[in-house]
This record gives C-alpha cells, structure tokens and sequence, in this order.
C-alpha cells in the first residue's frame, strides 16, 4: 500500500506547477509525455444537499449551507508504444480547499497505470490498475442522529484487470480476464460498506468485416466486506456472490449514428442472510447521432441494480434517460449540454416498511471549453441537482431527503 501524506501531496503539485511554468515545451498529444497543472474555484448553494425544510443552525451548526471550493491539480501522463506493446500511466493529485466548511479539505491521488500487452496481432490484452479517490456526496452520506457532527468521509476504489482477446477466425474472439476491486471509505459507511471483490469473466465476441460486433460474456464475483462479521440484528453480511450474464451490441447504423447497447442479467447472494438477496435485468441503449460535422448528439436509457444496504432497503433499481448534444463551435471553443433523470426504486426491506422509497433525481448542465492555445485550456460549467422522494420526514437534522442545488465552476489548465 502506498502512504502518501498531505504535506507531499502539496510539495509534489507546487513543483509540478513551478516546472510547469519554467518549461518552454509545447503540449503535444504524439508526445510520450506530458505534464498538466491547473485550478478551479466551483461555488456550490447547498453542499449538504439539505432540504428546504431542515433547520441550518440545527442540522450544519452554521447559518449558510452554500460553500466555495478551490481545487488544483497536477498530472504527468505516459504513453509510450514499444513494437507490439503500448506503455501507459496517468498520474493526478487533486487539492480541494473548502472556504467555509475547512475540515472538508482532502487531497486525491488518483492514477491509472496499463500495459496493452500484445502477443501477436491475433492475441492482446490489457493489464492494469487504477485509483479513484472522492468525497463522498452528502445526498447519501448522512448521520441523522448527529448531523451537528457531520463526518468528511473518502471513497477509495482500486481496480486491478487483466483480460485477453484472441482472435481465433472467421471474426471470432475468445474472451476472458480476471480482476479485483477493494472499496473502501475513510469513515464507517453501512449501507455501502467496505470490500474486496474479486472475480473472472469468460465471453465470445463476433466481429464483422463492417466492424459492427456482438459479445456475449459470463462474470463471477467472490466479494468480502471489510471488517464485518454477520450480525443477525441489522442482518448486514460479512460476504457475498455475484453472477452477472450480458449481451454486448455495438452496431453502424449509418456513417453518422451507432447504437452501443446491452442487456444482462444479475444475481447476487449473500452468504448468510438471503433477506438481503437480489437480482434482476440489467440494460442500456445509446444512440450516438453526428448531425453534423460540428454537432452531435448521444441519448441512453439504462437499467442498473445498486447494493445498499439500511433497514428500509437492501438495494435499488435505478431507471435512466440521459441525452448529451455537443456543439463544436470553433475550432478552438466547444459547447456542451447534459441532462439526466433517474427513477430510483428502493427494495429489499429487512424490516417492515409502510412504503419503501422511491425517488426522482433530475440533474442539468451547461458546459463551455475554450482552448486558445495548445497550452491552454479554460473550462465552465453551470449545473442544477434535484431531488424528490416518498421517504419525508421533515426535522431540524434534514431527514427529507428532497433537495435542489446548484454550482458553478470555472478553471483553468497548463497542458505542456
């Protein structure tokens, strides 16, 4: 495990910024490597995605929910081929400030390191590991019982792949991989918990002369939760088994618009307590429209089944429409736009419930980018959250779960 602490963190970006701006060479996306810095003020109107109804004084000890965050950032980025090979790294440490809420202050160290490793042409792969590091959202992350002690807690995830495709004739590909993924949150978090999951896969995959494609890929997970035993009581699991089966669909409709699409099947158990079993379809469908050369559009529709796990509920059914037009107005600015809303249907109750929850969550942003040199990239970004849900139970702590808020960000980033 690499520790790595808070003081390093902000040597290693102000020496990165400093060389940053001491070096005269150009970004370029052929180079093998690259190096970025950049910051970002965002002011967020209700950081604690509290209701209308909550009592601020009460609930956050202060009289104002709204915040202002300074992030920066530093990154080195490798990407070198080496004869049938292809070496890649990407490294990140993002610094965020909180103006008022300071004990929110966090630094991520976020990296990605692959090999595209190939055999021959016929037989590759990909070896890899990753980190993602993030304050967990306040639209979950809650302690009703102490909300004047509210708690920063940071959702780590590290995954580590290796998979193979071999072309075995005809457009046919044999397909597998193996692969582990550790979550884990620096503050105690039930409903999602700490784990390691580890599992395989196994598929087939038909590839056509038009590159149009068909796959079809069985996955097994064994997942450990982290220092947890079975406790009958809240019927929260040490361990668990998943099974997921799924159909993959890339297809060329036209030379302007593809379909991406999915549909799958998922069953997980849990070693002891089947109350908190599930399973279900699994789905998505894109449709990624170029309506012309400087405007395009993706739309989706998703189905996915999420573990969380509270006493009301053991997981939830997440329905999605999402759609995505982006505006390439210039050479040098973009425009962009993102709207999304998702019914969320709680279930798996472990104890009797009147009515189990269900919400709507609704989320719209408007984005610019603006480039003006190779060098230089400035970002903006306007976005609106809501939130509406059966579970209402107004109070001084926010225990209605609606809420609306908006940010605003704007940065700036150093390519070189």
């Amino acid at each position: 495990m690499i520790i790595i602490r808070l003081k390093t963190h902000r040597i290693i970006i102000q020496a990165l910024v400093t060389f940053s701006l001491s070096t005269p060479v150009l970004a370029d996306e052929q180079d093998a490597l690259n190096f970025s810095a950049g910051a970002a003020v965002t002011f967020d109107d209700n950081l604690f995605r509290l209701p209308d109804s909550a009592d601020t004084r009460q609930s956050i000890g202060k009289s104002k929910r709204s915040d202002r965050i300074l992030i920066t950032n530093a990154g080195i980025k490798i990407d070198k081929p080496y004869s049938l090979q292809r070496f890649q790294l990407d490294l990140n440490l993002i610094d965020n400030r909180y103006d008022t809420n300071s004990y929110l202050d966090y630094t991520a160290f976020n990296y990605r390191a692959a090999w595209l490793w190939q055999l021959t042409p016929h037989i590759k792969g990909t070896l890899s590991a990753d980190q993602q590091q993030v304050l967990n959202s306040f639209s979950e992350f809650r302690d009703f019982n102490n909300q004047l002690n509210i708690r920063r807690s940071i959702q780590t995830n590290e995954n580590r792949i290796f998979d193979i495709d071999g072309l075995i004739g005809g457009g046919w590909h044999l397909l597998g991989g193996v692969s582990e993924l550790r979550s884990r949150n620096s503050v105690e978090f039930n409903a999602v918990g700490d784990f390691i999951q580890t599992g395989a896969n196994l598929g087939v995959k038909y590839v056509a002369p038009s590159e149009n494609s068909i796959a079809l890929i069985q996955r097994a997970y064994n997942g450990e939760y982290q220092g947890r035993v079975a406790d009958a009581a809240s019927q929260l699991d040490s361990g668990f088994k998943q099974r997921e089966t799924e159909v993959q669909l890339q297809w060329r409709l036209t030379g302007k618009s593809l379909i991406d699409a999915k549909i799958g099947y998922l069953d997980r158990e849990h070693d002891s307590f089947s109350s908190r079993d599930y399973n279900g379809v699994t789905s998505r469908l894109a449709y990624n429209w170029q309506a012309t050369g400087k405007l395009g559009v993706i739309t989706s529709i998703s189905r996915h089944l999420y573990s969380y796990q509270q006493a009301a509920n053991s997981y939830y059914v997440a329905d999605t429409f999402a759609i995505t037009p982006v505006w390439q107005v210039t050479d040098k600015t973009s425009l962009s736009m993102r709207y999304d809303f998702s019914q969320r249907d709680y279930r798996g109750a472990v104890v009797t419930v009147a009515e189990q929850r269900e919400d709507n969550v609704q989320s719209f942003m408007l984005s610019a980018d603006w480039q003006p040199t190779r060098t230089i990239k400035v970002t903006g970004s306007l976005r609106h959250e809501m939130r509406n849900s059966s579970y209402n139970q107004p109070s001084a702590f926010g225990g209605d779960l609606e809420y609306d808020a908006n940010m605003a960000t704007i940065g700036a980033q150093l390519l070189f």
